[in-house]
């Protein structure tokens, strides 16, 4: 699917926005040892800073939902960004830290609001068998602040101060609300204009969220008190009065309905946990850096260049290999580097090497891009169309959420550990980094339940998409005229079994499946042709078997051919097999059949095999297709007299 320049430059333009509000997150971790010495504040209320952030972000992404029904795109876009460039000024301007913290609650309401209105528009402009690629373009390109983020806030910090940064980002975000109204199409949102927004469930979720995060940090701040308790526990009871109310609504605030789909839950769990110890390492990382090792904010900054860059880059590589494998080996892969990375960092001292942990740091990125894009996109695929900017609004905000509480435990995890060292008389430098190693341990434990909900639960099977899209709207083209009636052969048939296939099924050949049902090799009659000839030339065409068959009087011809039907598929069939996957664009799968000189190619989801396409299949629909325009467009013809 190719873009309109239309289009092509609405979501450039809400991209940018996007890399903006990135940009303004990576660079106030860098910033946080300078603010603590200017403004006279610890670590634990520091934090607040990127906790507050994420907590109003969080509050605000449900909201949404109902903007974008009622709103159009480009209205709502360019308002929230804009009040974002407010929220930057005033964080530039501030004098003192309650400034600063109410201009980064203005920013996160502005950003609250584009981030996931830029991601449903990204889901409602691709169908579903191009989301993974066009999921990897928008994170190679957001991928990208990250990358130069923490290294120019570093050189800018050292140089001029952190108030330079925030007045940087305010004249960015006044360019994007600028670029918003010349290009972004005005008809496009408003599905619902007269949708209204539930007040009381905005006050339930405020209160709740807010009473669950300022209670747990307060607990690691001061240590436990009644007071603290008693609000963290008010804050769960409102949240289970905000959920029973969004499910007893015809027309919720938050559609939390979509998390009874399976698979959309399994994603949004993972990505809860990945969040939560991601963004907690962007606050621990800087401080032990900058407050404990003695490094300048540019060097912490540098220490992150690398792992940034990896992470971009790898945007669109893992959203083709999400396109073309799915997420179970991707997200695997990536959430067991990210736990043994995380397990890592726990160990640091005051001797670490920066070389050191800028390729721990680095590897650990590149497991973060092997989980986040696959994961997400492979929970979003599970919702019906009319469900994906509730499935962003739900998933957005549940995962900032966790982002707050992962960085509010967390860094309580390490003023706890902190202080108890303290008291027993260990220097503070020292104190502080066995407080870092503590948070980490802690973020270790919460990738390790994300590996495990991984390997049990990330299995996409086929048949479950079927299941969930029964009128099959979603399903790609391939996945609607591929026929999954798919005669196959076990690895431990024998040829005689193949030959007895071909001839019961009138079919010329058949894919050899392993006991998990993955295809591993493909058989054909030409291939019982070519290991039944008398020369070791190549022959494919079945006459010749025809021939030698019929050849009454060849007695060493028989003897071969008991050998070979004997035989196991696997000794004389293709060892692998060409496979697409179920929503490969259908010109990629033209281009496969045409290069590899195939007449048929098996289908497969998540690896096991669920159809088969012929070269006649495709024609007949491109024929069909054709047909189709051809009589709408005669049917649109005036009838002359």
């Amino acid at each position: 699917m190719k873009l309109t320049r239309k289009q092509f430059l609405m979501l450039a333009v809400m991209v940018f926005g996007t890399f903006v509000a990135i940009l303004n997150q990576t660079v106030v971790t860098p910033a946080l040892p300078s603010i603590m010495a200017e403004t006279g504040v610890d670590a634990s209320m520091a934090q607040w800073l990127t906790t507050g952030f994420t907590l109003v972000n969080a509050i605000m992404v449900p909201v949404t939902a109902y903007l974008t029904d009622r709103y159009k795109t480009r209205t709502l876009f360019a308002i929230s960004m804009a009040v974002f460039a407010l929220g930057s000024a005033l964080a530039g301007w501030a004098v003192n830290f309650p400034v600063l913290l109410v201009g980064r609650l203005l920013q996160a309401a502005g950003a609250g609001v584009s981030m996931p209105l830029v991601m449903t528009t990204l889901m409602l402009t691709f169908p579903p068998e191009r989301r993974g690629s066009a999921m990897g373009i928008f994170g190679i390109v957001i991928a990208f602040a990250p990358a130069v983020g923490p290294s120019v806030a570093g050189v800018v910090i050292d140089s001029y101060g952190y108030h330079v940064l925030f007045y940087a980002i305010a004249i960015l975000s006044v360019l994007v609300v600028i670029a918003s109204v010349a290009f972004i199409d005005k008809s496009m949102g408003g599905f619902k204009p007269d949708s209204t927004l539930d007040k009381p469930s905005v006050i339930l979720s405020t209160l709740g969220f807010g009473g669950l995060l300022y209670g747990l940090s307060t607990i690691g701040s001061t240590g436990v008190n009644a007071a603290d308790i008693v609000i963290t526990l008010v804050g769960v009871i409102i949240l289970v009065l905000f959920f029973r109310r969004q499910l007893r609504m015809e027309e919720p605030m938050l559609q939390v309905r979509v998390l009874a789909n399976r698979k959309f839950l399994i994603g949004t769990i993972i990505g809860m946990l990945v969040q939560g110890s991601l963004l907690a390492a962007g606050i621990l990382m800087p401080i032990y850096l900058q407050s404990y090792m003695g490094y300048s904010a540019t060097i912490s900054g540098l220490v992150i260049l690398p792992g940034a860059v990896i992470m971009g880059a790898m945007g669109p590589i893992a959203g083709r290999l999400f396109d073309k494998h799915g997420p179970r080996v991707l997200s695997l892969i990536g959430m067991s580097l990210l736990t043994a990375s995380t397990l890592a960092f726990a160990f640091l001292g005051d001797a670490t090497g920066v070389i050191y942990l800028t390729v721990l740091y680095a590897v650990r990125m590149f497991s973060m891009s092997l989980v986040n894009m696959p994961i997400n996109t492979w929970a979003m695929n599970a919702l019906d169309n009319s469900l994906i900017n509730h499935g962003t609004s739900v998933g957005n905000t549940l995962r900032q959420v966790a982002g707050s509480l992962g960085t509010a435990i967390l860094v309580s995890v390490s003023t706890m550990a902190t202080n108890m060292a303290a008291q027993t008389g260990m220097d503070g430098t020292h104190a502080g980094i066995l407080g870092v190693n503590a948070a980490f341990f802690v973020g270790t434990l919460l990738c390790l339940i994300g590996l495990i909900i991984t390997i049990v639960c990330v299995k996409d099977k086929p048949g479950e998409r079927a299941a969930v899209d029964p009128d099959s709207r979603n399903r790609s083209t391939l996945e609607r005229i591929m026929q999954r009636d798919v005669y196959t052969l076990p690895d431990t048939a024998t040829v005689c079994d193949a030959v007895e296939l071909f001839v019961n099924k009138h079919i010329s050949a058949a894919p050899i499946v392993n006991a998990e049902g993955h295809a591993v090799g493909f058989i054909s009659d030409g291939d019982v042709a070519r290991v039944l000839a008398k020369r070791k030339t190549t022959f494919t065409d079945p006459v010749l078997f025809t021939q030698l068959t019929t050849d009454s009087d060849n007695d060493e011809f028989d003897d071969k051919a008991q050998r070979v039907m004997e035989s196991n598929v696997c000794s004389i069939g293709a060892r692998g097999v060409i496979t697409v996957d179920v929503h490969t664009d259908l010109r990629e799968v033209c281009r496969i059949l045409g290069e590899n000189h195939l007449k048929k190619i098996p289908v497969t989801d998540e690896g096991q095999l669920v159809g088969v396409v012929n070269r006649s299949d495709i024609a007949h629909y491109t024929m069909s297709k054709y047909l189709e325009a051809r009589n709408q467009g005669e049917e649109a013809r005036p009838v002359e007299a």
